[in-house]
């Protein structure tokens, strides 16, 4: 899975490593694996010069189904249409 953030700004730091790694330290010099994270979890950025990487839950609103960035859930309501399933950690909402 891709991640789902744009990366409009050649200084944003996750557009300058390869999908599946994220910049090591700030300079971006080097770039990390990301971990594999289980269904409702996401990859999480430890550090301020420094970066490690762990798993962190989804918050709320948002969900991933296993191995990418959790996104946000679909509006279903906001686009005009009625929501069968609402979303959880784990899956998106069905319109």
């Amino acid at each position: 899975a891709e991640d789902p953030r744009p990366c409009p700004e050649a200084q944003e730091l996750d557009c300058k490593c390869p999908q599946g790694r994220s910049c090591s330290e700030k300079s971006c010099l080097s770039c990390s694996q990301l971990p594999r994270c289980q269904p409702g979890w996401e990859p999480a950025r430890i550090g301020v010069e420094y970066f490690r990487f762990e798993c962190k839950p989804c918050e709320n609103g948002t969900y991933s189904s296993g191995n990418s960035w959790c996104r946000n859930w679909t509006d279903c309501e906001g686009s005009g249409f009625v929501t069968l399933r609402a979303g959880n950690r784990t899956h998106n909402s069905v319109c």
